[in-house]
């Protein structure tokens, strides 16, 4: 090969290497934005303080009332008012549901509810949810506790 056969090849055009850069630079600036949108989401708020942090002060406790129905003893032994339930049902063909269930435990409060169950799951788990106020707004929101729930198995 000589020098002339050297110089004589030639790359891709222009237009398509212009057109390439802008679609890696998108494509980079889509994998940021998605990355940095974590660090900037909704922070709840109740009293002040971040929900996440208020969610390690709840105590709660759960037990059946009596095997035979779907009555559940809760009392809230923790320093922060408790809006509503989280119940996820899990069956024993490994499949589960999530359903909020409308019960207000506030601080100290403790009440017998029924829990409507649905196909006999085997086992449950109980979130806690609580209702706090997104920073800077006026709106309300329930955030849940998920690494305070409590597993029941029937």
């Amino acid at each position: 090969m000589n020098l002339k056969e050297r110089f004589d090849k030639r790359g891709i055009s222009p237009v398509i290497a212009t057109v390439l850069l802008i679609a890696l630079t998108i494509v980079l600036a889509g994998i940021v934005f998605l990355w940095a949108r974590g660090f900037v989401s909704e922070q709840i708020e109740k009293s002040g303080k971040s929900v996440d942090v208020l969610c390690n002060e709840v105590v709660f406790e759960v037990s059946r009332s009596s095997v035979a129905s779907d009555q559940f003893d809760m009392a809230n032994r923790g320093d922060v008012n408790i809006f509503s339930l989280d119940v996820k049902q899990i069956y024993s063909n490994g499949n589960s549901v999530v359903k909020p269930f409308a019960v207000n435990l506030d601080v100290g409060k403790a009440e017998s509810v029924s829990l409507p169950l649905d196909n006999s799951p085997q086992k449950l788990i109980i979130y806690p949810t609580l209702l706090g106020t997104v920073k800077g707004k006026s709106l309300n929101k329930p955030y849940v506790c998920i690494d305070q729930g409590k597993a029941i198995t029937l």
